[in-house]
């Protein structure tokens, strides 16, 4: 009797364990999900040292073994053996494998997204100083020691090559780190006849002074950028020693005394019911320009043009500078720091044609249409012609970077003039990549002699306006 009550309860028991086990396996079918394999093979908690060990053990059972850790790669065999003597010498060798590899553990078992850098490494368009366009190359491309890299239209990626310069295929598991702290391993994208479409040059980082129409960190960059802030510095201390020539709240020999008497102006006017009108003046006759259009509402729509254009280009940028500093993996942040994105492509080149529209229209009242109310000076025309060469020279480097880097068009189109002027290139073969570095330093350059320039020409009313109002400002 209790033999038969033993054998009974044996098979209930392996009828429910059947019976659990092929509905385990019927909802895993049913949901159309990958097992993850270390839900058999116990996950291990990556979070602890002895967890990130075991990780790796477990990985190593297969790919410590050569003959066993390879892939097919046209018809060859690419080497995934990893030797713990040679990866416990890396950075990452208190990082279990899955961290970085996060779509191994699944079945099937193969890579199917790449290694994923950015869940302990936040990649935000490169180093502070690198360019916009390296968020298109994957982080592997630059940090690791294999030389090879490769374009990949379809993705919009620069990624590790699977061949080398013979096309024989290399292998992918080093886990070397390479030292990205010089402009040497620069070079494997940035030499002549590069296939990712990168300049042949390693062109510096843009300066601060190119907020005014582009984010950019808060560095000197290149020494030209230094030279113009040098002097222009030197022009607003010309200004103010000019102004200081003159009596200051009746004072009219000791400087030290001038200057005392006019910081208590300044700030008796900061700290007084005065306030209120000084910002009525400039929120009326400098930012909506009133005064300027009380003279004519085509000199308005000129002067606004190019002036509101820079405006929202410089608040853009000071807004992506904040975002930045504030939530540099937020989804706005990577929205702006990308210049190929849809909304600030089109935003670039939207406020860029309207600098150029300004600038034409009002050389043409200047020189042709000749208006009597117009008058013409030099110093309108040499600020006129460096806004406009600026401007113009963008949009060259922007078509020209479309047409080297194999932007795709979906990305492209969103610079609606970018990607004509790219067109236009196509059709003319010539070493594109190297004339792309030259057009950057003379893109530089203006703008450099623009900064220089700024103090001593006619557009030094953008410093003299505000303090004359603080200096000076009479209530009607």
């Amino acid at each position: 009797m209790a033999s038969r009550l033993q054998t009974s309860a044996l098979a209930a028991y392996v009828i429910v364990f059947c019976f659990v086990l092929l509905w385990q396996v019927g909802s895993c079918v049913a949901e159309e999900q990958p097992s993850e394999c270390l839900d058999c093979h116990r996950l291990r908690n990556v979070n602890s040292n002895e967890g990130v060990v075991s990780s790796q053990l477990f990985c190593y059972g297969c790919h410590n073994e050569a003959p066993t850790a390879h892939a097919d790669f046209r018809a060859s065999k690419v080497s995934l053996q990893v030797k713990p003597e040679y990866f416990l010498k890396s950075a990452h060798r208190f990082v279990a494998c899955t961290q970085c590899h996060t779509s191994v553990a699944q079945s099937p078992h193969r890579n199917v997204s790449g290694v994923q850098c950015s869940g302990c490494h936040p990649k935000i368009g490169g180093s502070p100083g690198t360019h916009a366009e390296h968020q298109r190359v994957r982080c592997e491309a630059c940090h690791t020691d294999s030389p090879f890299v490769v374009l990949n239209v379809a993705s919009n990626e620069v990624k590790l090559s699977r061949t080398n310069a013979k096309q024989v295929p290399i292998s992918l598991a080093k886990h070397k780190a390479t030292d990205v702290t010089g402009e040497e391993f620069c070079t494997r994208c940035h030499i002549s006849n590069n296939q990712v479409g990168a300049p042949t040059m390693v062109l510096p980082s843009k300066s601060f002074v190119c907020l005014a129409c582009h984010y950019s960190p808060l560095r000197m960059g290149n020494p030209v950028f230094l030279i113009a802030v040098i002097i222009s510095i030197m022009g607003i201390i010309g200004m103010v020693a000019f102004w200081f020539r003159a009596s200051v709240q009746g004072e009219v020999a000791s400087v030290h005394r001038k200057i005392q008497l006019g910081s208590e102006v300044v700030w008796a006017k900061i700290f007084s019911r005065e306030i209120f009108s000084i910002l009525k003046t400039i929120f009326f006759d400098i930012l909506l320009q009133r005064r300027i259009l009380a003279s004519g509402v085509s000199r308005w729509l000129i002067h606004s043009l190019i002036f509101y254009s820079f405006f929202a280009r410089f608040a853009l940028s000071l807004l992506t500078l904040l975002l930045q500093n504030l939530s540099p993996e937020g989804e706005r942040t990577l929205i702006l720091v990308n210049k190929d994105s849809s909304f600030v492509a089109a935003f670039n080149d939207l406020t860029g044609v309207f600098i150029l529209v300004g600038v034409t229209w009002a050389i043409v009242r200047r020189y042709i249409t000749k208006p009597d109310y117009v008058s013409t000076e030099e110093q309108d025309i040499v600020a006129l012609v460096i806004i406009g060469l600026v401007t113009f020279s963008g949009f060259i480097l922007e078509g020209i970077r479309f047409h080297t880097a194999h932007i795709p068009p979906e990305v492209a189109l969103s610079a609606f003039a970018g990607y004509v002027i790219s067109k236009l290139f196509s059709v003319v073969h010539v070493g594109w990549q190297s004339i792309y570095g030259y057009m950057w330093y003379v893109h530089a350059l203006l703008w450099a002699l623009f900064i220089a320039y700024l103090p001593f020409g006619k557009l030094r009313h953008i410093i003299t306006t505000p303090l004359s109002l603080l200096l000076g400002y009479k209530k009607e």
